[in-house]
């Protein structure tokens, strides 16, 4: 027969079994461990827990540590080459951009009431160029986020101190910060004064890490309570105490359900054949006061005389009597 003329291959079943979760294949797996392997796993989910943990405090501290930097004199105008500032390379303004704060002490203003404080943060690669004198002019009449202007709102007096916040894209800065008359911006002062500065050029990447290491500390976490739970089935199966037992092996808490009446009226009874004799005895009296019935392992439970029973366990003492039993 030709290949033409041979039959095709039936097409391979496809499998109906159905697999089943991930979560099942764990808990199968977890049955199958041993008390020595859960104890180990235990262990290392302990560990990983204070191994994230330890991380994530460790990312929180770079996220919050400030860089600090102060700024030179160079003439009238206080400059400082900030460098390359780490941070997403994401243009605009947007929770990734990276904190900068300037804090400025007026050691000796002018004495001009008009003077103020005027501090620039130039997204520039070099702080020398000749074009900054002309993006400064542009950001003191237009300021953007890229060119960043601000300046005090009133004359600065001796040792008074000045904080001003920026927030910038990562990528190349330069500070510039000097004294200038508020009617004439463009016009720089003399005076001196001293900066120092902080920013936090780490707080996206630490803090993103610092979230991560956070969240496989969670899970850590509740792996180790799983595998606690494991363990401490295993070594302590039952905590049943004695009366817990007795109490399950105990009689019936009420009295029998009672038999149904005669369907009829007695039979009549022969009449006597001889001389009448004397009465029987009365019936005897119901008893009136509890009675003790053992149980297993030498307990006792007293039956009221309604037929319940006292859930109390009791123990005969030396002399004959009975008394709870206490654990």
């Amino acid at each position: 027969m030709s290949d033409e003329e041979q039959p095709p291959e039936p097409a391979e079943e496809e499998s109906t079994e159905s697999v089943p979760p991930l979560d099942d294949h764990h808990e199968e797996a977890m049955k199958e461990m041993t008390l020595e392997e859960r104890q180990e796993a235990l262990k290392r989910s302990r560990w990983n827990v204070f191994l994230y943990l330890g991380l994530a405090a460790l990312m929180f501290g770079f996220a919050l540590f400030p860089f600090p930097f102060t700024a030179s004199a160079v003439g009238d105008t206080y400059e400082q080459d900030l460098g390359f500032v780490w941070g997403p390379p994401l243009d605009g303004e947007d929770f990734t951009d990276v904190p900068i704060e300037v804090e400025i002490t007026a050691t000796n203003p002018p004495a001009n009431p008009n003077a103020r404080i005027a501090v620039y943060v130039l997204n520039s690669d070099n702080c020398l160029s000749s074009e900054i004198l002309d993006i400064k002019r542009d950001s003191r009449s237009n300021p953007t986020h890229d060119y960043q202007f601000q300046i005090s709102d009133k004359a600065p007096i001796v040792d008074e101190v000045f904080v001003f916040e920026f927030d910038v894209d990562g990528g190349g800065q330069c500070l510039f910060a000097e004294y200038v008359d508020n009617n004439d911006r463009g016009n720089t002062l003399s005076g001196a004064m001293e900066i120092d500065g902080s920013m936090w050029p780490n707080q996206i990447w630490a803090g993103i890490f610092a979230l991560l290491f956070l969240g496989l500390s969670g899970f850590a976490f509740i792996g180790a309570q799983r595998h606690g739970e494991g363990v401490k089935a295993l070594t302590e199966p039952s905590k049943k105490t004695t009366e817990d037992e007795v109490l399950e092996n105990a009689g019936p808490t009420g009295p029998p359900p009672s038999a149904a009446g005669p369907s009829g009226p007695p039979p009549a009874a022969a009449g006597p054949s001889g001389p009448p004799q004397a009465a029987e005895p009365a019936a005897e009296v119901a008893a009136t006061e509890p009675v003790f019935e053992p149980a297993e392992n030498g307990y006792f439970f007293r039956k009221m005389p309604d037929g319940t029973y006292d859930q109390t366990v009791y123990v005969q003492a030396e002399d004959g009597s009975y008394v709870p039993y206490e654990a």
